[in-house]
């Protein structure tokens, strides 16, 4: 029998007993050894650790937790107490004592998490292969590379081992694989969910992403991710505009920014150039109003995160696990790692040593001025990801078999 794997479905399914979370995170611990081979799990949950979230479903009327019994990936830089967190480098390894702030209010709302995801390493990639753990592959062709940095966060749902998963955004590594594995991805406003809990690349910029199978299960997650954290600095209260209460009731015309032909760069891929052009003639033919933007302040915003003085002062090798680092700090993404010995706060589980990035590092600020140089549009289009032989109208894991 076979059920879908999107969260309505399959609380469906437990609610006319065709399926129980215990049977469905087995089946997932199984499916997960097949695909072993992709590289997206750097720690799957034994029963054993899932048994406490499991056990604590009979208390919990479904009707009042939205995320009852759902199956939910981890990417490896955001804490789950008592698992470790590697941000892809062992020795960089530590196991909190108490999860995310965002991890825990989903784990209050009824969900499961199934494991912590493969990641480039310390979030610093947007193609998945940066791993000690081994490159991420795609979830259609193992032959492609399935995006990052959040890159197992994004193939374990597409591959059915999730419904929804966490990864983080600084510079695209949450809408990178979304639309490399064709899923829903989620960048929210900044300070809307709460990084405590996170390793920071960036973190004045650091975000935690969202990935679903469709929009519906993005907006409930979201709903229940976000909130004001008093101990997050950069938290944000949400405005009611933005509420959960208003999502699907938009009606009218759609006007989308598209960047105009001066601003398009294919590097020489005709399949790319064909497939964005293909995209914005669909569009138009429903009847979304397509209007050119400006791209430079953007590409210029860009700029300041990778070719900043982050990145020019990284010496060589850049890897912080390994031992042959000939400095005892780098800058990575703007951020200053160093090594120090065991926080003396209160209730602090780091190890001993390890990486650690500087509060006080030192970040270029930049805003770009477009509320006046751009007119109000709804949605902004991005570049094609992928050549047309390669997308794919629905994700593959929309109907999963679970024995």
């Amino acid at each position: 029998m076979s059920h879908t794997m999107t969260i309505a479905g399959l609380q469906a399914a437990y609610a006319d007993g065709e399926l129980t979370p215990a049977s469905v995170m087995e089946n997932i611990r199984q499916r997960a050894g097949e695909y072993a081979g992709h590289n997206i799990w750097i720690h799957v949950l034994s029963a054993q650790e899932q048994a406490g979230w499991l056990e604590a479903l009979a208390d919990r009327d479904p009707a009042t937790h939205p995320l009852w019994g759902v199956p939910f990936a981890i990417k490896d830089n955001i804490d789950l107490a008592g698992i470790p967190t590697t941000a892809g480098c062992p020795e960089f390894a530590y196991t909190p004592s108490q999860s995310a702030r965002v991890v825990q209010q989903l784990l209050d709302a009824g969900a499961i998490p199934v494991g912590k995801t493969n990641l480039d390493q310390f979030a610093t990639g947007l193609n998945g292969t940066r791993s000690p753990y081994g490159a991420c592959h795609n979830a259609f062709d193992p032959e492609y590379i399935s995006g990052g940095s959040s890159s197992g966060s994004a193939v374990a749902v597409a591959l059915g081992l999730a419904s929804f998963s966490l990864g983080t955004d600084t510079a695209g590594s949450g809408r990178v694989p979304a639309c490399f594995n064709n899923l829903v991805g989620v960048k929210p406003t900044r300070g809307l969910l709460s990084s405590r809990g996170l390793v920071p690349a960036c973190r004045s910029l650091d975000c935690i992403s969202l990935f679903a199978l469709d929009t519906d299960d993005a907006d409930r997650v979201l709903s229940c991710a976000e909130g004001f954290d008093q101990e997050d600095a950069f938290s944000r209260r949400n405005v009611f505009a933005n509420s959960a209460r208003h999502y699907g009731l938009r009606t009218g015309p759609l006007k989308m920014g598209v960047l105009g032909e001066e601003h398009l760069k294919f590097f020489g891929d005709s399949d790319y150039a064909a497939a964005y052009r293909h995209t914005l003639a669909a569009l138009a033919d429903a009847g979304v109003e397509l209007v050119p933007v400006d791209y430079t302040p953007f590409d210029q915003a860009a700029r300041l995160l990778y070719d900043g003085p982050g990145w020019r002062s990284v010496t060589s090798p850049v890897n912080p696990c390994s031992p042959r680092t000939p400095k005892p700090s780098i800058r990575w993404f703007g951020v200053s790692w160093h090594r120090v010995r065991r926080c003396k706060q209160r209730h602090c589980s780091r190890p001993s040593t390890g990486w650690r990035p500087c509060a006080s590092s030192a970040r270029r600020r930049w805003r770009a001025s477009t509320a006046c140089s751009h007119p109000r549009r709804d949605v902004c289009s991005v570049l094609p990801t992928c050549s047309p032989s390669r997308c794919c109208t629905t994700p593959n894991s929309a109907i999963t078999p679970i024995s």
